[in-house]
């Protein structure tokens, strides 16, 4: 026994000897190993030593390493024995050992591969394969790949090898993560001299931008830098010209000649499209886009496009079109490049057409002046308006101008002409057209703004001058009308026929500017006519007004009164003329007079209005006006007493209609409140709001079990009488109950500093208030009624909207669709509310916390919505 005790003891001990040799051998390994991993942060070199040394070490006839978590782009895979990686690839990780092991995230060990079919024979190298260990590589519960070990012996690999490859794993995902760094950092450092790059060539063309020229100058210099500098196959520059483009500048060329002119419709292709939507568009193959047409020279080569639209101030002047004839040319960072690059050129564009019409309006302005002084020198009207269309046609650099003065209404044939350029035995014929269609006359004399009239002599009713038209080649025309106030008393006329850049904004404010200075001129001679007529016509104005008129000395005397003064006020000029106020005053005691008295003595300011009231439902707006005489010495002032008793009768009653329109839909207190602010209530303005919707979770249900008469008199009347309450509370509106549910507002028509707050405690205290109902509710009716209430903040249009026979004061937003959808989503009990309304809050002012959900897809949004809920 003594002997057998110490052979099972001396076996023991070999076999600790043994285990302990392995220990160290497997120790020395991952020493080595761990060595191989951290001599390198480069990928390539790390994983190529690691898998020949891990192969040499277990006898394998070879190791692979299968990388998924460490590119995003793609799956990487290296070998000792150096095979690159197969198309068959894809199918390892679906259906091979190296795929079941990702899935499952632990180890496998195949003892015979014929008899296992998770190993895939797909290439003449897998056939000799008979045993197979892999190892998932784990790092922080993600998953970064598989190492695969092979050998031709059947069972050749043991637990032994498991073990050691999962301490392999375990070193391999620390390394893997250090390169995995390291390649970010690479990348980064790139990307980061690629950008110093393109914003040294950005700064680059910015400089040449930056300096003043023309227009032309600058975007034919603009597609040349670009394309020099950014090596684009082909670049275009393309302007807006009504609704088409053109195109002005273009570099780069593939097959087809240029052409310099080009006029493209601007709906069109992809640039009509950028015009259109206002943003860039990309590309990567036009055959297998819609939008792409056929339009620049080359079109029929390039298959990628790049359009970028030219924006300043909120207009979009034209596109930068970049082309290109391989497929996927260009990228987000061409994207931004050009982006950036537009914003610098719309900006200098911008500056060249500034310093183009600024030079070309100080010569106009030049011709103006002279234009003044020539025609002030004199009074003779038909000689002014031969200078004037002369000099008209110098300053906007047409050929042929014209001039026409009406007549009066008495003497339509007394009109005067003036026409500047070459003359034609047909210039009569306008003359005739004028005198003998008095139609046309009154067609121009409409005109009361600078119109642009197209195709003359294809017009009908301008048929007796189409020889005119004919022989001095007119097709269109700048109409400018001669006005003084809204009349218009003549024309004049610029030939637009040969103007290619048409007329601007700026043009017909000059245009109109030079017709007023003519109009002055013309107008200073008919006002000396109009004088003497217009002081006969005094009296007969005053003789006609229905309201008392008085003139009234600085004495207080009375010194005229016009019919309607004598029969309203009980005096007799005749007698009366002469008289201090306040001596008539006491003659008619009952009369407005004495409330007159005061208002001259300073209580009523020159130009404003007073009322008076000297008897009940009598009521005057007195306005008081002073008079002067001709040297500039006080005459008096002229009292006119304007009756408006049955107005202020119609005030009163539209203000109890405003009140009872109020109460439907706010507090009495805020009625009169809104009623005591005036202003104008129910005009639609825009305004931020808050709503709050709110409504009963399954009514559609409740109303099919429920009798009607209890459901509208103890649950909704209830219901709505409650939720009413808790709003006017807080100074909420209501906007309307729509069935089951009740539209708060809060901002209208009164807004208050707090009003998200407001709204928000107001949501709180109506889930409080209908928790008292729907226990009511369970005990007498035995119903559980739920409701939830969804709240949003945001513009909307507040006022009076409907039809001319019904209208009703409400709001109409986006905000109130967000609202309703919030409901939708809200639980029974629960409270939902928009960002927006989440961003408006004070943090410090809610005395509830408000849980983020998250981001939920509303009906109708196009982006998820980030909503909260109130943990009330």
């Amino acid at each position: 026994d003594e002997l057998l005790a110490r052979v099972r003891a001396m076996l023991r001990l070999q076999r600790a000897q043994r285990g302990l040799s392995n220990e160290q051998r497997k120790t020395e390994l991952l020493l080595h190993l761990t060595r191989d991993l951290g001599a390198s942060l480069d990928l390539d070199v790390l994983l190529t030593r690691f898998l020949d040394h891990l192969a040499d070490s277990v006898g394998a006839i070879r190791a692979s390493i299968i990388l998924t978590g460490f590119d995003d782009d793609r799956t990487l895979y290296y070998s000792s024995s150096r095979n690159p990686p197969s198309s068959v690839l894809p199918d390892i990780l679906r259906n091979g050992v190296a795929g079941w092991v990702l899935r499952e995230h632990t180890a496998a060990v195949i003892h015979d591969t014929r008899q296992d079919t998770r190993w895939l024979s797909a290439m003449e190298i897998h056939t000799s394969v008979r045993s197979v260990a892999a190892m998932p590589v784990l790092r922080d519960q993600n998953t970064l790949g598989v190492i695969t070990l092979v050998h031709h012996t059947p069972g050749f690999f043991s637990d032994e090898h498991v073990d050691l490859l999962s301490s392999v794993a375990a070193q391999s995902a620390v390394a893997l993560e250090s390169a995995q760094l390291f390649r970010v950092a690479q990348r980064q450092k790139e990307l980061l001299t690629q950008r110093a790059e393109e914003l040294r060539k950005i700064n680059e063309i910015n400089a040449f931008l930056s300096e003043l020229m023309q227009p032309d100058q600058v975007m034919r210099l603009l597609v040349y830098m670009i394309q020099q500098q950014f090596g684009y196959p082909l670049v275009s520059l393309l302007i807006r010209d009504g609704d088409d483009l053109l195109l002005q500048a273009s570099v780069g060329n593939l097959a087809a000649e240029p052409r310099q002119v080009l006029r493209l419709p601007g709906s069109q292709g992809l640039n009509g499209w950028v015009i259109q939507q206002r943003q860039i568009v990309r590309v990567g193959d036009v055959r297998e886009d819609a939008r792409f047409s056929v339009q620049l020279p080359d079109d029929e080569l390039v298959r990628s496009e790049l359009v970028v639209p030219i924006i300043l101030r909120r207009e979009v002047l034209g596109t930068l079109d970049v082309r290109s004839p391989q497929v996927d040319a260009f990228g987000p960072s061409d994207e931004a490049v050009l982006s950036a690059i537009m914003t610098q050129f719309s900006v200098a564009l911008g500056n060249a057409r500034l310093l183009e019409n600024e030079q070309q309006r100080i010569q106009q302005l030049s011709q103006v002046n002279r234009l003044s002084v020539a025609i002030t020198a004199q009074l003779d009207v038909p000689q002014n308006l031969q200078l004037a269309a002369e000099a008209v046609a110098k300053i906007f650099g047409v050929s042929q101008a014209g001039m026409l003065l009406f007549g009066d209404a008495e003497q339509q044939n007394n009109a005067l002409m003036a026409l500047h350029g070459a003359a034609t035995p047909y210039d009569s014929d306008l003359t005739r057209l004028i005198f003998a269609l008095p139609i046309a006359q009154e067609m121009l004399s409409r005109l009361n703004a600078p119109q642009l009239l197209r195709d003359l002599p294809s017009r009908p009713e301008l048929a007796l001058a189409q020889r005119f038209f004919l022989a001095r080649q007119i097709r269109d025309v700048l109409a400018v009308p001669l006005l003084t106030g809204q009349q218009t008393l003549g024309l004049l006329f610029i030939d637009a026929s040969h103007r290619e850049e048409g007329f601007g904004r700026a043009d017909l404010e000059l245009a109109s500017t030079v017709a007023s200075l003519i109009m002055q001129v013309v107008e200073n001679a008919r006002l000396y006519r109009r004088v003497a007529d217009e002081r006969s016509t005094v009296n007969a104005v005053l003789r006609g007004a229905v309201d008392p008129i008085l003139l009234i000395g600085p004495d207080q005397r009375l010194l005229l009164a016009n019919r309607a003064a004598e029969e309203r006020l009980r005096i007799n000029i005749a007698v009366d003329r002469g008289k201090t106020l306040a001596a008539l005053a006491s003659e008619t005691a009952d009369a407005p007079l004495a409330w007159l008295l005061p208002l001259l003595n300073g209580a009523c300011p020159p130009g404003d209005a007073v009322e008076i009231s000297p008897a009940e439902d009598i009521i005057y707006s007195v306005s008081l006006s002073p008079v002067q005489r001709a040297d500039d010495q006080p005459l008096g002032q002229v009292a006119v007493l304007r009756d408006i008793s049955a107005i202020k009768r119609l005030e009163r009653q539209e203000r109890e209609r405003v009140r009872s329109v109020f109460r439907r839909y706010v507090s009495p207190q805020v009625a009169e409140q809104l009623l005591s602010a005036g202003g104008d209530f129910g005009d639609p303005t825009e305004r931020e709001v808050v709503v709050l919707f709110a409504d009963l979770r399954g009514f559609t249900a409740l109303t099919e079990r429920t009798d009607p008469q209890v459901l509208i008199r103890k649950i909704l009347n209830r219901y709505f009488t409650a939720m009413t309450e808790v709003l006017y509370a807080h100074d909420g509106t209501i906007d309307k109950f729509l069935g089951d549910g009740v539209i708060g507002v809060f901002g209208s028509p009164i807004a208050h500093p707090d009003d998200p707050r407001r709204a928000l405690v107001a949501a709180v205290s109506m889930q409080q208030a209908f928790s008292d109902l729907a226990t009511t509710w369970r005990i007498e009716l035995g119903l559980n009624i739920g409701m939830g209430v969804g709240v949003s903040y945001g513009r909307a249009v507040v006022g009076n909207i409907g039809s001319a026979q019904r209208q009703d004061y409400t709001l109409i937003g986006d905000v109130v669709n967000t609202a309703s959808r919030l409901s939708g989503v809200a639980r029974p009990g629960q409270i939902i509310l928009s960002y927006h309304l989440y961003d408006a809050l004070p943090r410090a002012k809610v005395p509830w916390p408000l849980r983020s959900l998250g981001e939920v897809e509303l009906k109708g949004k196009q982006e998820p919505h980030r909503i909260y809920e109130v943990g009330y």
